[in-house]
């Protein structure tokens, strides 16, 4: 192999330094460093100030506006709970049908009004109690003593209210309908009460013992007890039964 002579190669050092603008091995290294160097400065003195504006906009947070008193007090108020919405949607349907299930009001003209008032005003109550449960000797008209059970015979029942124990009597007869004997002390109330009374007084007691009215049931063997217990007013009697049996009493 052929040795570059020393003096070539120091000519062709020198040729490369002036052509990068250096003067050699060792000024090119300090060339080529100093541009590195003096570019680091550069980049620390940008980076605050491209910072310094998300710091200032971090430091001031925009203001918050206060939240109005009729908002803060909506969002305070007690809520409905969410099961109450479809019961209060559904009460205007529960009153109708519980309306619909009363019993309609008894007309002041009504049958069972006038014995209502009859059996309060006149004696009944005070002898027999205002529920018919009886009143020391007196028998009660309910339980044991009902009506219904002495007197089968709504008809019968009406004779003997309007004669008592004595007139009962002296129409011949010695016992009830259910074969009781008469003891006395039923006063007749044919004198102080006309027949529409007599009638609903009956119906009353009739009641009180769950006994609703029945045209047919009344009807039987009408005619009949009235001509024979009270003859002078047994068509008024008939007629107000015809009345009851077009318009039955409620």
């Amino acid at each position: 192999m052929t040795e570059v002579p020393e003096h070539l190669l120091a000519r062709s050092r020198a040729r490369r330094a002036a052509l990068s603008g250096g003067g050699g091995d060792e000024a090119a290294a300090p060339a080529a460093v100093e541009p590195a160097a003096s570019a680091a400065p550069a980049k620390q003195d940008d980076a605050p100030a491209a910072a310094a504006p998300a710091v200032a906009a971090a430091a001031a947070p925009a203001a918050i506006e206060p939240t109005p008193p009729w908002v803060d007090a909506a969002n305070k108020r007690k809520k409905i709970p969410f099961w109450a919405v479809p019961v209060l949607a559904m009460l205007p349907f529960w009153a109708v049908l519980y309306a619909l299930t009363l019993d309609p009001p008894t007309p002041k003209d009504s049958p069972v009004t006038l014995g209502d008032e009859v059996y309060a005003n006149k004696g009944c109550a005070g002898c027999h109690g205002a529920g018919g449960g009886g009143n020391g000797n007196i028998p009660a008209l309910i339980g044991d003593t009902a009506v219904t059970k002495v007197w089968p015979t709504p008809a019968k029942q009406v004779a003997w209210i309007a004669l008592g124990s004595d007139g009962w009597k002296a129409a011949g007869q010695t016992t009830m309908e259910n074969g009781l004997p008469v003891k006395g002390g039923m006063p007749g109330w044919s004198t102080s009460l006309d027949p529409e009374e007599i009638m609903a007084v009956t119906l009353h007691e009739r009641i009180l013992n769950n006994e609703e009215f029945d045209a047919e049931v009344w009807s039987k063997d009408f005619a009949a007890t009235m001509e024979e217990f009270v003859p002078d007013q047994a068509a008024e009697y008939e007629k107000v039964l015809e009345e009851w049996t077009a318009e039955p009493p409620v």
